[in-house]
């Protein structure tokens, strides 16, 4: 009687024992980088809110005048004294913001110096060490006064000030809808990441032409919404002029908070006079 297989035993492929196989370790560069262009496009699209002075609200132009001053003064100082107590003062402007704020200032703060600090560093073979340091520390200064102004003040009081400026409505406009567009656009590449990384099964073939493909979208994109908002503005009779926004009377502590920097600069004028 010869043995037979019973019905309850396995097929023979199922008893082959497994053959373990090697993945092969590729990654690629839209996936090595796409978490962080990811939480990029997060803080583009939507950005962190400013966070205004409860106590004291300087109008919109008074503190568009006051980082221009601020920023003219750090270009033309050489005094290393003037320039320290610039920097203390700013310093106490800080020491105001909410620990979130603060927190968000010294991460921005110190990218964008680094990273200006690296642009300028083949100065330190050209002129030595000495004029990469002051070049760096004034650059820092400027840049931290600009985040500053970036974390306490919204983007329509920015267009207020300026519009209160009397800058030309040409140039409020355009910085206006690039702002307002590059957000849009930005939201718009973060759902379309989002949907090709939900819809991908198996690694691409050609990752550098599905990154073309992705801007080439992104182009059309832009090219869509330009003429949609040309037709929008067209349709409403927009005629490339900016009402002026209705704004609080500016009172004399107003302009009392420019007087450090006014002064500051009157001292200048006459040490060099």
């Amino acid at each position: 009687m010869t043995n037979q297989p019973s019905k309850t035993d396995l097929p023979t492929w199922l008893q082959a024992p497994n053959q373990p196989t090697t993945k092969r370790n590729r990654h690629p560069f839209l996936a090595r980088n796409q978490r962080h262009l990811q939480a990029l496009l997060v803080r583009l699209a939507q950005p962190a809110p400013a966070i205004p002075a409860t106590r004291w609200q300087l109008p919109p132009h008074i503190k568009l005048l006051r980082l221009g001053l601020l920023l003219l003064l750090i270009a033309l100082i050489n005094n290393g004294l003037f320039l320290w107590g610039l920097a203390l003062l700013l310093g106490a402007q800080l020491l105001v913001l909410a620990p979130s704020q603060l927190r968000r200032f010294l991460r921005s703060w110190l990218f964008s110096s680094l990273m200006a600090v690296i642009i300028v560093l083949p100065t330190y073979w050209l002129n030595g060490p000495a004029t990469l340091l002051w070049f760096g520390f004034k650059t820092s200064l400027i840049l931290a006064n600009a985040q500053y102004y970036r974390a306490t003040t919204n983007f329509q009081d920015l267009l207020t000030g300026l519009k209160t400026l009397h800058c030309p409505d040409v140039l409020i406009m355009t910085l206006a809808i690039a702002i307002t567009y590059l957000r849009m656009l930005g939201n718009y590449l973060l759902q379309t990441m989002e949907a090709l990384s939900l819809r991908t099964v198996a690694p691409a073939k050609h990752p550098y032409r599905l990154i073309g493909a992705l801007f080439g979208n992104l182009y059309l994109k832009s090219y869509t919404y330009a003429l949609e908002l040309y037709a929008a503005m067209e349709a409403r009779g927009f005629n490339g002029h900016y009402a002026k926004p209705a704004t609080k009377p500016t009172r004399w502590r107003d302009y009392l908070s420019l007087s450090p920097y006014v002064a500051l600069m009157a001292l200048l004028i006459f040490w060099r006079n």
